[in-house]
């Protein structure tokens, strides 16, 4: 048994999902055919790196998604996460002598240049 599911978001890329059902064993095979809009440089950057590894773009493009899809994601950090990152930074710099406002100055800034 095969079916068809097409959606499109809007201006985003189009997805196709052909789907196959095989009786033996209950087998279920799902494969997506995903098409791209990508700008000229993108692809001209990602058809050079493929190259390098001697292998066609599509290959490239599906090696990297598939290393994508299997790295977990770092979880959110909480406030109260993020409030103790900067907590810890706060307190590394408070042994620090005091900038004079002349280090600020745009003379001070920009004494190399002309």
């Amino acid at each position: 048994m095969y079916w068809t599911q097409t959606t499109t978001g809007g201006r985003g890329p189009r997805q196709t999902r052909r789907c196959r059902a095989a009786s033996k064993g209950g087998i279920i095979e799902v494969v997506m055919t995903v098409r791209l809009e990508l700008k000229p440089d993108i692809e001209a950057n990602l058809a050079a790196q493929a190259r390098a590894r001697g292998i066609p773009l599509d290959a490239y493009l599906q090696d990297v998604i598939e290393e994508l899809a299997r790295t977990k994601a770092a979880p959110p950090a909480s406030l109260q996460d993020l409030r103790a990152t900067l907590d810890a930074l706060a307190e590394m710099g408070r042994g620090l002598p005091p900038l004079p406002s002349s280090a600020l100055s745009r003379e001070s800034i920009y004494q190399d240049h002309d």
